[in-house]
């Protein structure tokens, strides 16, 4: 297997091409912001996600589309930071990050100005969360949750919690599940090995410590795999409905995973 080879120009050029262009639509986004324009603030969102994700050299192979149908809900798994980057290039929405999220540099910064929820995992400052939530809902906005409720490996998916699909129970939402896998380091295919390197747990390394890594890397490929739109009229309930959307998006995982 060819060895990924690292290289701290290349980190310090995507540093520097980021910063860059995040300084260029900066005031922009600030403008649309205090005079509260959602829609072109999303745009400006969408536009750096897509260009930031292209910087640091990852390219996605997209498999069906997101729905047209709004208000949306799409739950994914979660296995990075990056996966923000990837399915924020690909429409204007609003992810419900943690809270601590918030601190993250750049990350954190730009789910700022998407208009990202902040969420407690602690139930007992949950509702919070669900009304800011059910806001982003009733102006006909898309929201991406992480029903893992924390990042995983990429490959083995941690259960879904039905907490997190109650804003489809409470306002009838449509839910588009997708499947996001990590599949190649350059022309290394990611393999449990590798998985690390990419996927952050958080327990084995600091964000910091993890992203300078990764910007080192050469380019990295995923698949997106946009499924079928889930109906909460189909199912009895919200934990079937949670428990059907795990299975579609585990399934897609395990077919394109190595």
């Amino acid at each position: 297997m060819e060895p990924i080879h690292y290289s701290s120009a290349r980190a310090t050029l995507r540093a520097t091409a980021l910063i860059a262009w995040l300084l260029v639509l900066l005031p922009f986004v600030l403008f649309f912001w205090l005079i509260r324009l959602q829609r072109p603030r999303a745009y400006f969102a969408q536009c750096y996600f897509g260009s930031a994700r292209r910087i640091l050299g990852i390219k996605i192979n997209e498999l069906g589309a997101p729905s047209t149908q709004r208000p949306l809900l799409i739950v994914s798994n979660h296995a990075s930071y990056l996966d923000v980057f990837i399915i924020g290039s690909q429409l204007p929405l609003s992810f419900t990050p943690k809270r601590e999220v918030r601190s993250w540099p750049l990350v954190g910064f730009l789910c700022v100005l998407a208009d990202c929820v902040f969420v407690e995992r602690k139930p007992s400052q949950m509702e919070e969360a669900r009304e800011e939530m059910a806001e982003r809902i009733n102006e006909g906005r898309v929201l991406c949750l992480f029903p893992e409720g924390t990042t995983s490996d990429g490959k083995n998916i941690k259960p879904f919690k039905s907490g997190f699909l109650s804003l489809a129970e409470m306002h009838n939402l449509p839910v588009q599940p997708a499947s996001l896998i990590y599949t190649h380091i350059g022309t290394t295919p990611i393999t449990d090995e590798h998985r690390d390197k990419v996927a952050w747990i958080g327990e084995n390394t600091t964000f910091f410590g993890h992203f300078l890594q990764l910007l080192k890397m050469p380019g990295i490929k995923a698949t997106l795999v946009w499924h079928s739109v889930l109906s909460l009229n189909d199912y009895e309930g919200r934990k079937e409905l949670t428990k059907a959307a795990q299975e579609v998006v585990v399934a897609g995982v395990l077919e394109h995973v190595q």
